[in-house]
């Protein structure tokens, strides 16, 4: 018999239960990308490390260029080019003006620059400026992008790649990082085939094993599949005990229902202690759901149908590999108009799959009502509508949050 959990009792349990596992490596900043830093990037220099100029035109001190316009431009006197990645040696005087490119370090003296389209260069080695500056104009002053001592990037975060281009103008040749969660994907059922099988009788392809990893591939995780293994209780404890000698992460698929052939519920309170902490979860879909933890090992059972197992993954497996990686995947919400009426008195927290379309730019969200084994649902969905557990539904032309699967439909 089920013990079923709210879905925000279970995401309690997965908070209290487990712990951030801290395996550190260091690796050069180029092998980075998607991997959780385990402590702080604290910058040690000003970044830009000198005033530089933003655009191309001529370094300025602004209070000689009061008054300017294009009626009346200001005449100034040029001074010696300034070159890139030379720092000029000589200070701008008074009424003068320097030729700067983009990025080219200011001279001592001047505090501004004006654009090259609101200037008229003279031959007679002047320049007429047609606009007026302020101090700081088209300038990034020294450590206005990074200072030193600032933290950057705080602990637990998971690089992306402008990120890497930060640590790269930071001149971090060498990361700190997190060993990415392992995770062992194990089929289980006498009615589970390989996909590259031809089905007899009431037999399926493993279609959730690939789904799983694919989608925990997606999050960093170095994930792999194990394989299928039969209704045999000892066979199943055997296997994800060796299994766990190297992964983290276990995820059971198929061996979660109820019915003669659960083993799931015995293997896991025989592998260490606690044991099952969730056996059930008040949500459709993916109400047999289980939740063990042997010793810091943690374990996830998920339910047969694909359908439900990629919801239940994307919910509570993403809620658990959070928790365990000390990092966080938010989630990309979108607001849309319900085309049709959803009903739900379940008494469950309900996921409910929809597709998006555009109608006079507004999105709009068509419920896919299906089975949780109907298969095409997974590919056909953009996101999904949250249901709360104590809601009898929603109502046609209401705005939802839509968590997206994807960023596509903006």
């Amino acid at each position: 018999m089920l013990n079923v959990k709210t879905v925000q009792e279970t995401l309690d349990i997965i908070q209290n239960e487990f712990e951030r596992i801290e395996e550190r490596e260091v690796l050069p900043l180029e092998k980075c990308m998607g991997r959780i830093l385990f402590e702080p990037i604290v910058c040690s220099q000003n970044i830009p490390s000198f005033n530089r100029s933003s655009v191309d035109g001529y370094a300025v001190r602004a209070k000689d260029t009061y008054g300017s316009s294009d009626s009346i431009p200001v005449e100034l006197r040029l001074m010696e080019a300034i070159k890139m990645g030379i720092s000029p040696t000589f200070t701008l005087k008074a009424n003068h003006a320097s030729a700067i490119p983009t990025g080219g370090e200011l001279p001592a003296g001047a505090d501004a620059v004006v654009m090259v389209e609101y200037t008229e260069e003279l031959n007679e080695g002047s320049v007429f400026i047609q606009k007026a500056a302020a101090p700081g104009n088209d300038v990034i002053l020294k450590g206005d992008d990074l200072h030193e001592g600032q933290v950057v990037f705080p602990s637990g975060t998971r690089l992306r790649s402008q990120d890497i281009g930060v640590l790269a103008a930071m001149g971090v040749a060498d990361v700190g990082v997190l060993k990415p969660l392992r995770m062992a994907i194990l089929s289980t059922g006498d009615e589970i085939v390989e996909i590259s099988a031809t089905p007899v009788g009431s037999q399926v392809r493993d279609v959730n094993a690939y789904v799983i990893l694919a989608e925990a591939q997606r999050m960093g995780i170095q994930a792999r599949r194990i394989g299928i293994v039969r209704d045999d209780e000892e066979t199943i404890y055997q296997t994800i005990k060796t299994a766990m000698e190297d992964a983290d992460i276990i995820v059971l698929s198929g061996g979660s229902s109820v019915g003669l052939m659960d083993r799931s519920l015995e293997v896991l309170n025989r592998l260490g202690k606690p044991g099952v902490l969730v056996h059930g979860i008040a949500v459709k879909p993916g109400k047999p759901t289980l939740i063990a933890r042997a010793n810091q090992k943690a374990i996830l059972g998920l339910p047969g149908h694909p359908a439900s197992a990629f919801t239940i993954f994307r919910v509570i497996g993403k809620a658990l590999i959070e928790r365990l990686s000390g990092t966080s995947f938010p989630d990309t919400i979108v607001q849309a108009k319900l085309s049709v009426n959803i009903p739900s008195n379940h008494g469950r927290e309900e996921y409910m799959p929809v597709k998006l379309r555009k109608e006079n730019e507004t999105l709009i969200a068509d419920p896919l009502f299906g089975k949780s084994g109907l298969i095409s649902l997974l590919s056909m969905a953009d996101g999904y509508v949250r249901i709360k557990r104590e809601s009898e539904g929603l109502t046609r032309d209401a705005w939802v949050d839509v968590t997206l699967f994807d960023e596509v439909k903006r």
